[in-house]
């Protein structure tokens, strides 16, 4: 069959989720498992942390209480990751991202701590 097979794995994204891609966090990083379901995914775009010293990037969090909740993102995952050990995570720091393809939608809170990210409202 060869060029038959299928080759691509469900739940990879189609449509670009950043419009213009200015820097991301130099060496990438590998995903922290804690509190993730292995073999489910992360959207594109969702709001990561990550520490430069063990290399390992996680789910951005909200902390605080309403409305004046904080988070500790520091940028936006890259591409699609289907969550396992030691998987390999890009985090953009600084771009456009088209704000309505992310699912799901991005907190007021993560937006303000991300300077460097413009949140796009165009399709």
């Amino acid at each position: 069959m060869g060029y038959l097979d299928i080759t691509s794995k469900t739940g990879t994204r189609t449509i670009p989720i950043f419009q213009k891609i200015l820097e991301t966090a130099r060496g990438g990083f590998s995903l922290d498992m804690t509190g993730l379901t292995a073999g489910e995914t992360i959207s594109a775009g969702t709001p990561m942390t990550f520490d430069e010293a063990t290399r390992k990037a996680k789910k951005a969090t909200l902390t605080g209480d309403e409305p004046d909740e904080v988070s500790d993102a520091k940028g936006l995952l890259k591409n699609d990751v289907i969550i396992e050990d030691a998987a390999p995570v890009d985090v953009v720091l600084r771009g456009t991202v088209y704000a309505r393809r992310v699912t799901p939608s991005i907190d007021q809170a993560h937006r303000d701590v991300l300077p460097l990210i413009i949140f796009s409202e165009s399709r």
